[in-house]
């Protein structure tokens, strides 16, 4: 049996990233024969179909496929780590790492990361790519991103994760709602008011879907994929929301107020994913590290001001 090469593997994971001949031959500065006879070969020494080939479709991969994809992208970091790990021991790690983040964590997770490698990584540099949880997940798999941050509802069936912080569901209200008087609300409590809902999915589907679950019709009157719009609209007592992170006052000045629910509506924590089967690299597990540590932190910071 003829071994696997790493020159087959690069080509294929440049095939699963382009999701196509032509593109993973211009990224290899190689033929679109020389990438196709790579895929045959790999192929014949797997015995098994990794990709299918549609004219003017692109590559799609099979199951089988994208498992191969995963772990030839992981042996490849790990040749690359290797053969500069004698430069990255005398003057650290270098290079470009690429970080997902689903769009309302942004403000919570980025500015984490981008001091961290600033101080312990200097010669790393941050790329940042936002998005809906499934678009950032995607491109990790396809190897366009390093490392996600999401929401645990928002989490692909091919990915592992970290747990960064447990997050539980609240309510935010404006001081003089009438949902205010309460210490604790029940979801019941909330289906006589309009309600505001982030308008990106999975985000308002799932949100709907656990108030439904509940029991309750919930009245949702303003859709938007802002969430600085949501608070503005709590913060002038015009709705309530759902919102996973909390914060003192809408970005006009006026307060908001966070009540937990009595209902068990389980936990939507804040995560880390990797592609399945993938092996953190040391900067990436540094990363991980360091951003639960923090967010530890600002969440027991947050409250003991409001005790």
């Amino acid at each position: 049996m003829k071994d696997v090469t790493l020159r087959q593997l690069e080509y294929f994971v440049a095939v699963a990233e382009e999701q196509s001949i032509t593109r993973a031959a211009a990224k290899c500065h190689v033929t679109q024969a020389a990438i196709s006879q790579a895929l045959r070969e790999l192929e014949a020494v797997l015995g098994v179909q990794l990709a299918i080939r549609r004219k003017s479709k692109g590559v799609h991969l099979t199951s089988t496929g994208r498992a191969v994809a995963t772990r030839g992208r992981t042996l490849l970091g790990e040749v690359k780590h290797l053969v500069s790990a004698v430069d990255d021991t005398s003057t650290g790690a270098s290079g470009t790492f690429t970080v997902g983040c689903f769009t309302t964590l942004s403000p919570v997770v980025l500015p984490e990361v981008a001091e961290f490698l600033v101080h312990a990584y200097p010669r790393v540099t941050l790329d940042i790519v936002e998005g809906s949880g499934p678009e950032i997940q995607e491109r990790m798999l396809r190897g366009q991103i390093d490392l996600c941050f999401l929401y645990e509802a928002q989490r692909h069936p091919e990915v592992s994760t970290v747990l960064l912080r447990e997050r539980r569901y609240r309510v935010a209200v404006a001081p003089g709602h009438p949902l205010a008087a309460h210490d604790a609300l029940r979801v019941a409590d909330l289906e006589p008011y309009p309600a505001a809902v982030l308008n990106v999915e999975p985000a308002s589907y799932l949100n709907e879907a656990l108030l439904r679950r509940c029991g309750i019709t919930p009245n949702m009157v303003y859709r938007t994929a802002s969430v600085q719009t949501i608070r503005a609209l709590v913060g002038r007592g015009l709705a309530w929301a759902l919102l996973m992170e909390e914060v003192a006052a809408s970005h006009e000045g006026r307060p908001l107020r966070f009540l937990p629910v009595v209902d068990d509506l389980g936990t939507n924590s804040l995560l880390a994913a990797l592609p399945k089967g993938v092996r953190p690299s040391p900067l990436t597990s540094a990363v991980i590290d360091h951003c639960r540590a923090a967010l530890h932190r600002s969440h027991d910071r947050s409250h003991g001001e409001g005790r």
